[in-house]
């Protein structure tokens, strides 16, 4: 694919010009630019773009995206620079398996719910516990945090 200007840059990448250009600030990439000064990114640019987007997606603070870009460049040495990297990805190791088990207890949470509220298909009472007092759902709130997001806020809770 032939060098793409900033704005078909942005435009493929679903993101803005000024974060392609906050990006080039932090050092996080170095787009080719011509004698007239418009940026090009070509297909390795847009491919780094990509990984910059989904480790941000996963929560990954752009500093950190920016550091690790630039840890080579400051370091003395090779040395140096593998161990700063090394360190930086081992931190990032933790806070991603951390972020995966709390998305797990989510999914646990989610596939609770869904089990509680199918019990509900067919149910031609209004949905509160005054409107059907013998709610299969009602009565267990207290089983699903998200459940107690969802239902009915004036249900009686269990008190454990």
């Amino acid at each position: 694919m032939k060098p793409l200007k900033i704005g078909e840059a942005a435009s493929l990448l679903n993101t803005s010009t000024r974060t392609l250009r906050f990006y080039e600030e932090q050092g996080i990439l170095a787009p080719v630019k011509t004698a007239k000064g418009v940026r090009l990114y070509t297909d390795d640019d847009i491919e780094l773009i990509r990984v910059v987007q989904h480790l941000a997606t996963l929560g990954v603070a752009l500093r950190d995206i920016a550091e690790l870009a630039t840890i080579r460049s400051h370091s003395q040495t090779g040395h140096q620079a593998s161990h700063k990297v090394f360190a930086l990805l081992e931190e990032l190791r933790r806070r991603v398996e951390w972020k995966k088990k709390e998305c797990e207890l989510v999914l646990e949470q989610i596939a609770t719910t869904a089990r509680l509220v199918k019990r509900c298909f067919g149910c031609e009472n209004p949905p509160t516990h005054l409107g059907c007092e013998q709610c299969p759902v009602a009565s267990n709130v207290g089983d699903s945090r998200l459940l107690q997001l969802i239902w009915d806020k004036d249900t009686p809770r269990r008190v454990s």
